[in-house]
């Protein structure tokens, strides 16, 4: 999450910097008319790909991105090893879980161990959640993915439309006339431009990228927990589980898992 917050605030600090050296006034950036061509333009579209409910999640999704991610490979593996070596020593502390500050992907986990499930049957269902998982995140990859699309287009509909006012301003006879309609036009004609590739690269594609980043965390902690609950199903050794998940940790991030843990 500090992370993400840094990178949101560096990108606009240099914006304003290079901007700031090459026009006295930044402010002058600032013009309504094209916001609403290019901000506008893309809701509009947004609603009329996705309808109006998806795009009110969007709001939702720019939250996600800046919230931290709520478990940690470190952790989960902690949670499996402290279960197996409960389990262990009492096969019937495995329902005991369920109302326990856990992963609750563990927790379905555990509950079909419960309901007597065998190590097929468990890896057949939760590998079918984690693939609907995926498919049901990658849907809100795809919705920042498309809105990204939208912005620089409408920035080009708006220097477009701007182009059309300069020129209609050089073809009128009064050049007082004129010459108060090419500053305007002009503005809407550059700014748009800028608004959009703003709005796309800055905004719409670090996200999506983001939320892609957090789903492949998510599943792969995912496919990690289905590895534990079916050594529990299967009751390996605490120890055998323990030195089978740790690989999936980075090698300086080990020590604590092995040493923190059952010996």
């Amino acid at each position: 999450m500090r992370s993400t917050v840094i990178g949101f605030i560096i990108a606009p600090f240099i914006i304003y910097l290079a901007l700031a050296d090459a026009i006295p006034n930044v402010f002058l950036l600032l013009n309504l008319v094209g916001m609403l061509v290019v901000v506008g333009g893309t809701i509009s579209a947004g609603i009329m790909t996705y309808g109006l409910k998806e795009i009110m999640r969007f709001f939702k999704l720019t939250l996600k991105v800046f919230a931290k991610p709520k478990s940690s490979s470190e952790n989960v593996i902690s949670e499996i090893i402290r279960i197996s070596d409960s389990i262990e020593k009492n096969p019937a502390a495995v329902s005991s879980f369920q109302n326990q500050d856990i992963h609750p992907f563990l927790k379905d986990g555990l509950r079909l161990i419960e309901n007597g499930f065998t190590d097929e049957d468990i890896s057949e269902i939760m590998n079918n959640d984690v693939e609907k998982t995926y498919d049901r995140q990658m849907a809100e990859v795809e919705l920042l993915k498309t809105l990204a699309k939208y912005p620089p287009a409408f920035g080009m509909i708006g220097t477009v439309i701007g182009l059309i006012g300069l020129l209609n301003a050089m073809s009128t006879e009064s050049q007082g006339a004129a010459g108060n309609i090419i500053g305007p036009s002009m503005a809407i004609a550059l700014l748009t431009t800028l608004y959009g590739l703003i709005l796309a690269n800055y905004f719409f594609v670090p996200l999506s990228d983001n939320l892609l980043q957090r789903l492949y965390h998510e599943i792969n902690i995912r496919k990690m927990i289905i590895e534990g609950v079916i050594l529990m199903q299967k009751k390996c050794d605490p120890i055998y589980i323990r030195e089978y998940l740790v690989v999936n940790l980075k090698p300086e991030a080990r020590k604590d898992i092995l040493v923190g843990t059952i010996q």
